[in-house]
């Protein structure tokens, strides 16, 4: 087997939300920049379409708009995804399996077409296991890597690839992964379900530093201190941006949508982290991140769903007998509308 990808490879895509739209995007340039086939991309809600038909800086004649998902399996040997839950991504493959398998049936073993699946979806070790299984079944290969970084990294290729599956298939995308998606890439091995145990547990450690800077900040108020003063402080105290980011926001108790994770994305991936040991037949007590799920829900009763999962400080505020929102913020939306 070819350890590299032929210039005829069809790419495309799946799942336009706030972070694949830039992925997307990254890979459209990569694709005209090497004169590769047109990038496929197809999306629930075709309404995603237009944030990479206004982009001034692809070419539009590179990418193809699907109207049905199957556009995509029949015009790509690499698939990329980016879906929102272990459900989505369920019905999504299941749609791909079952073309493969029909196709399948009416071609010779050595005529079989073998396609790369790269899932960057954040989903339970448990689910990425199975769709490895099922994509070996009909001949094609499943690779889980997920990825870390908010949009802004997405938008300029600076994410952080947490890469695992087969070698070789892995071997053949990596120009694909890196420099063109992301900056850095780890390779976990062929295991499937390490690369998304570990999306899992580095979103442990955001979502339980979430939950004790909100602790902190809400003390702070409670005690008359300055929430800039206490930023200024974490931010000379601690060099880690991506934590920081996060410091900011609850400093300034603004949580918009659309620019970061949602309260319910963030409660998706909470339920994955507490069933992640039991899946893999490993119970383990996580009390932080029970306490931090418990506050999310709670910010979604006040403010909804869409808002920044670090909108849970407001869920922590009001526990200390404050106002769940600071003065001035616009129920934690900025700006006025």
């Amino acid at each position: 087997m070819s350890l590299s990808l032929s210039p005829n490879t069809r790419i495309g895509f799946v799942g336009l939300g706030n972070m694949g739209s830039h992925i997307a995007a990254n890979l459209s340039k990569h694709i005209s920049a090497n004169n590769l086939p047109n990038l496929t991309v197809w999306n629930r809600s075709k309404g995603k379409y237009d944030q990479l038909r206004s982009n001034p800086n692809l070419d539009q004649d590179k990418i193809t708009y699907a109207e049905e998902l199957k556009e995509v399996i029949e015009n790509s040997d690499v698939i990329f995804s980016m879906l929102i839950d272990d459900h989505a991504a369920q019905e999504i493959f299941s749609q791909f399996f079952d073309y493969l398998r029909t196709q399948s049936q009416a071609q010779t073993e050595t005529k079989r077409r073998e396609v790369i699946f790269v899932d960057q979806s954040s989903l339970k070790a448990i689910t990425s296991g199975k769709l490895a299984e099922q994509a070996k079944e009909v001949g094609s290969t499943y690779l889980a890597c997920p990825v870390f970084g908010r949009p802004p990294m997405a938008q300029a290729a600076k994410l952080l690839i947490i890469s695992s599956g087969p070698s070789e298939a892995q071997e053949k995308v990596k120009q694909l992964l890196k420099p063109v998606i992301g900056d850095r890439l780890i390779d976990v091995g062929e295991d499937v379900k390490k690369a998304t145990a570990i999306k899992s547990m580095g979103n442990m450690v955001l979502l339980g530093w979430i939950e004790l800077l909100s602790e902190s900040y809400a003390l702070g108020d409670s005690i008359g201190i300055d929430p800039k003063i206490f930023d200024e402080f974490l931010q000379k105290f601690i060099p880690a941006p991506p934590l920081l980011a996060y410091s900011n926001t609850i400093s300034k108790g603004i949580f918009p949508s659309g620019g970061g994770f949602s309260v319910d994305g963030g409660l998706k991936d909470a339920r994955n982290m507490i069933s992640l040991g039991t899946d893999l037949g490993h119970p383990v007590s996580l009390p932080t991140i029970e306490r931090a799920k418990a506050n999310m829900e709670r910010a979604k009763e006040i403010g909804g769903k869409d808002q920044d999962w670090s909108s849970l400080a407001i869920a922590i505020r009001e526990q200390a007998g404050l106002q769940p929102y600071r003065d001035g913020t616009n129920g934690g939306k900025g700006t006025s509308q």
